[in-house]
């Protein structure tokens, strides 16, 4: 019996001090990110000061970056995707400690999982838990994760934009929303890359809006959807404008890929580059047309 005893303390101190290590690792990481307004997290992506945190959290052009040793910088906002609440943000800074980022889509349920941030404004509080799954979650209005993680740990107001990390300390996603007391929504690292990818280009020009699918819209195409995209507005001299749509159109597909969510449509644009067509699937008056848009 006591060598039993001894045998679990050892294992049990072993995984302790193993976790304290990875969250140190995990803590130099993160970053500070204020612009003004309040505090919250960032997630030092690269090594020469890009830094992935919300766009709730730096809703404007600039914000002040704090690092774990107290070193600050000026910080810009190089590229945004509101419709899935994040920002890239640039500091002039070389050899940072950057994270190593991980698969999201090889997630398991019960995993692993720990987030660092500043909830409240104290600095790399550490929390662990579980991955639970992937799933849909309507946020605030415009905010549609649908292929969130949702994790079961404890997150606080200042932890948005800070990593959630696997036990390898892989970054598989950016914390986002505090769902409820223990339950946490991350957008997963897969959906930074895309953005990334891109440098954050969305160039169609149209503001889309959810609307209910009626015997007047037409169920041509449309699925049996009972929510499809409408077209609100169109801007002036836009690859939109140009294509010929309207307000009014509703938007089906995008290059093949069926449109849910206003969130969808930006998160097309993101991987699309100046020069490149698209086609796009549409109703109009009840018809389905195909659409070629030059970006």
């Amino acid at each position: 019996m006591v060598i039993e005893e001894r045998r679990y303390t050892f294992l049990g101190s072993a995984l302790s001090d193993e976790l304290a290590d990875l969250a140190d690792r995990v803590r130099a990481g993160v970053v500070e990110v204020s612009d003004g307004r309040g505090t919250g997290a960032g997630t030092i992506w690269r090594s020469d000061g890009l830094i992935v945190t919300n766009h709730h959290v730096v809703p404007g052009e600039t914000a002040r970056v704090t690092l774990v040793d107290d070193r600050v910088f000026d910080a810009r906002v190089i590229a945004s995707l509101p419709e899935r609440d994040l920002a890239l943000l640039k500091v002039d800074a070389e050899a940072l400690p950057a994270l190593p980022v991980g698969d999201s889509a090889s997630l398991r349920p019960g995993e692993i999982v720990l987030a660092v941030g500043h909830p409240h404004g104290v600095p790399g509080v550490v929390t662990f838990g579980v991955f639970s799954r992937f799933g849909p979650y309507q946020g605030s209005p415009g905010k549609h994760f649908r292929e969130g993680l949702l994790a079961d740990i404890e997150l606080r107001p200042g932890n948005s934009g800070g990593p959630l990390v696997n036990a390898r300390g892989e970054v598989v996603g950016i914390n986002a929303m505090v769902l409820g007391p223990g339950t946490a929504l991350a957008v997963p690292s897969a959906t930074v890359a895309r953005l990334l990818a891109s440098n954050g280009r969305r160039t169609l020009g149209i503001q889309v809006g959810v609307v209910q699918s009626t015997p007047a819209i037409g169920d041509n195409g449309d699925q049996g959807r009972e929510l499809l995209l409408m077209i609100l507005d169109v801007a002036a001299n836009s690859s939109a404008a140009r294509a010929g749509l309207l307000p009014g159109d509703i938007l089906l597909e995008i290059d093949g890929e069926q449109l849910e969510e206003p969130g969808d449509v930006a998160l097309a644009m993101t991987g699309a580059k100046g020069g490149q067509s698209l086609s796009l699937s549409i109703l109009r008056a009840g018809e389905r047309q195909e659409v070629m848009v030059l970006l």
